[in-house]
């Protein structure tokens, strides 16, 4: 019995020496989208606490951020960089968000997008959208103009949840042409920031094309090219001591300072299983957001999928870069119609030999990334909501997940 009950608790865990040492127990890893490794910390972990104190004060309190770093980085006086992270949150020009790693939590990070069919009425459209923003369990979502209308996501432990609860609801109107999903296979780049499946030692690098940076400062008047250099060196591969300000955190939590550091230390640096990092508000910037949705043909292996991934990625001007599986399509890239050469881009991917289709649409509305709303005109702006199917509603009578204490309340103790 012993025996058993050590064999069911392993003691290696995520970031040791001996990392995913208990996949060898099968000839093969076994794998799923979703898939709970041990040693993952839980967003409310001790562990969690400098960025969980850091995302809910620096509305107020940007000196929770490493002031110091970023003026002997930058040349700027800490005074003003202070008042310039003031303005650029209180006018939503950022978002301090935080992308924990898909695969690794336990549940499936599932793109999904939507084509309307030829001549449905605005009014048709707007239908959607709406539901679309209203449904909480979306983590990020978009209204879309092009091949395709809308492009959403989902956090979803089980597949059904997200079939039966967000999909099932609207896709069987008569507006609707089709709906595909695409579950992430690698999430590589997203704001401009490699994530933890970005080829090489490339993690956490931010990445904009040569000029990008520059040209955005001067096609309008929000954020000038300090601001952009502030929020690049905020997001810049650092060690944590220089993204953060121990003191500051420990000032306003009351929590060790030490022990805050040697936990986000461990989460960000050791386990790579989170990235702090700040969300531009694009569209209030004037860009508009141009998305590539890529297919190859389906007898491409998975292993060369993930080379002309690993190729789009080395692009610097795509500021995200998705590799999908079990889809019709296998990855996305998108890059802003503004400040990036389209044609240019179109046409390096038309010279893949391997690429069966390309389905090309603009983001025209945004309502939430990261969980954390984005309409800021309705007056929601950073709201969060953790979109997980574990916080569906398990209740409803006839349910296809209704659990069994809800169908028999005698087997509750």
């Amino acid at each position: 019995m012993e025996d058993k009950k050590q064999r069911l608790t392993p003691e290696y865990l995520l970031g040791t020496s001996e990392q995913q040492k208990w996949a060898g127990n099968y000839f093969f890893n076994p794998r799923g989208i979703g898939f709970l490794e041990p040693g993952c910390v839980p967003l409310d972990n001790a562990a969690m606490s400098a960025y969980n104190v850091a995302k809910s004060s620096y509305q107020i309190r940007p000196e929770v951020f490493n002031i110091e770093y970023i003026s002997r980085t930058l040349g700027i006086g800490k005074d003003e960089i202070v008042k310039r992270l003031h303005r650029l949150y209180d006018e939503h020009l950022i978002m301090f968000v935080m992308n924990p790693a898909t695969q690794v939590y336990g549940w499936g990070l599932y793109y999904w997008f939507v084509k309307l069919k030829e001549g449905v009425t605005k009014e048709a459209k707007a239908k959607f959208s709406d539901w679309y923003q209203n449904k909480d369990d979306i983590c990020t979502g978009y209204e879309m103009n092009g091949d395709f209308d809308f492009f959403n996501g989902n956090h979803m432990r089980v597949l059904d949840n997200l079939l039966y609860d967000v999909i099932g609801p609207w896709k069987d109107e008569p507006e609707v042409e089709y709906v595909h999903i695409c579950p992430i296979r690698r999430d590589i780049r997203e704001s401009h920031v490699n994530m933890w499946d970005a080829p090489g030692d490339s993690y956490r690098e931010v990445c904009w094309g040569k000029g990008q940076m520059e040209k955005l400062a001067k096609i309008q008047n929000k954020m000038d090219l300090t601001d952009l250099k502030i929020v690049e060196v905020l997001n810049a591969k650092k060690p944590v001591e220089n993204l953060f300000d121990f003191s500051v955190l420990s000032e306003i939590s009351g929590l060790d300072p030490k022990d805050m550091l040697n936990g986000i230390k461990d989460v960000i640096e050791v386990k790579r299983i989170l990235v702090p990092l700040f969300f531009i508000n694009f569209m209030k910037l004037g860009l508009t957001n141009h998305m590539f949705i890529i297919r190859t043909f389906q007898n491409i292996p998975c292993y060369r999928k993930a080379q002309i991934a690993d190729e789009l990625a080395a692009m610097p001007e795509f500021n995200a870069v998705f590799e999908f599986s079990d889809s019709f399509y296998d990855m996305s890239v998108w890059a802003y119609n503004e400040i990036s050469d389209i044609k240019a881009l179109r046409d390096k991917l038309n010279a893949y030999s391997e690429i069966e289709d390309i389905k090309e649409a603009d983001i025209t509305k945004q309502y939430r990334r990261w969980v954390c709303r984005l309409d800021d005109e309705n007056g929601f702006w950073e709201e969060c909501v953790f979109t997980d199917d574990f916080l569906q509603d398990r209740t409803g009578k006839n349910a296809a997940k209704l659990c069994r204490f809800c169908q028999d309340r005698k087997e509750v103790k």
